[in-house]
């Protein structure tokens, strides 16, 4: 079964916009690239590359215990993801649902947003998600026989305990030239950053790609305070 991800009215138009549209985190064109290191476009937080070509990232990803979100135009993002040499970049991990006090799983790679899920839906969607507080284990592979693969295991806000894997598919993924973490509060448009009102915070803990302890690179800290500790990451975004 396929579904396309119902992410909150500002989660849909800015993550799952059209690769041009631009979102927290991913330059929409060259021109921006040199600013994205002081400066998220349309949003704000932080930002650590991870510089390895490798195909299976995990971490554990420790969910905030409590986010402050005081106004109607943000969403806040905690993810990972990477950019392939063809230019693609993916977007993978969790949006905070404000209505249900939960996180829940996204996916986004290059202009694919179109879900297939494979385990775990009833679980993981719609009033339900990932705990506030708790450790989620994120698992992310580039290309699983032509498809990008993310499974997520952790506890939702029913105190059930089990895992959601969910695919984009016919990526065909081939060569990555990073990987990242990033905390965001993201925006439709960038006249809307002055008016995000958000504070919360996360960590990665023991990062691996291809089974191998890689260490962040903190890259981006706009409204946010990034901090590494051998494969850790900790990341505040406060505004």
């Amino acid at each position: 079964m396929k579904k396309v991800l119902i992410a909150s009215t500002v989660g849909t138009a800015v993550l799952f916009g059209t690769l041009s549209a631009g979102i927290p985190g991913l330059p929409a064109a060259d021109t921006q690239v040199a600013k994205a290191a002081t400066q998220l476009p349309k949003g704000i937080g932080g930002r650590a590359y991870l510089n390895s070509t490798g195909a299976v990232f995990t971490a554990k990803i420790k969910l905030p215990d409590t986010v402050k979100h005081d106004d109607s135009v943000s969403t806040p993002y905690i993810y990972s993801g990477f950019r392939a040499t063809s230019g693609t970049e993916a977007d993978i991990g969790l949006q905070y649902s404000k209505q249900y006090n939960v996180w829940k799983p996204l996916m986004k790679v290059g202009a694919k947003n179109e879900e297939t899920y494979i385990e775990g839906k009833d679980k993981f969607t719609y009033n339900k998600g990932f705990r506030p507080g708790s450790t989620v284990q994120m698992t992310i592979y580039k290309n699983l026989n032509g498809n990008t693969r993310m499974t997520l295991w952790g506890t939702n806000n029913d105190g059930y305990t089990g895992r959601i894997i969910t695919e984009i598919q016919g990526t065909n993924i081939g060569t990555i030239s990073k990987w990242k973490t990033l905390a965001t509060a993201a925006v439709s448009y960038e006249s809307q950053r002055n008016a995000i009102k958000a504070t919360f915070s996360t960590s990665f803990n023991n990062i691996t790609i291809d089974n191998k302890a890689v260490t962040p690179v903190v890259d981006t800290q706009d409204f946010a305070k990034v901090s590494v500790s051998g494969n850790n990451v900790s990341i505040s975004v406060n505004k």
